[in-house]
């Protein structure tokens, strides 16, 4: 029983994570625009001028992304059936 329970959680998990990932790639301007639209005119914008603004605390992210691999890795290690 406590391994269905353990496979439905990490199906969830990955439908989940799929879910997210194709979420990501769906433009919203592409819903915005009318049926009958053949395609999106793009005009060219001038490219910003990039400014050198660090902030402190910037990298939250990655530190984040870190502690989910060092998870992804060492959970399996340690549910392992002997």
């Amino acid at each position: 029983m406590k391994i269905h329970t353990l496979g439905f959680v990490a199906l969830l998990l990955i439908a989940l994570t799929l879910a997210l990932a194709a979420s990501n790639f769906i433009s919203a301007d592409a819903f915005a625009s009318p049926a009958t639209a053949g395609m999106m005119i793009q005009l060219p914008t001038p490219t910003a001028i990039a400014q050198n603004e660090s902030e402190i605390g910037s990298t939250d992210g990655i530190l984040v992304m870190g502690i989910v691999i060092v998870l992804i890795v060492t959970l399996p290690l340690l549910f392992r059936k002997k």
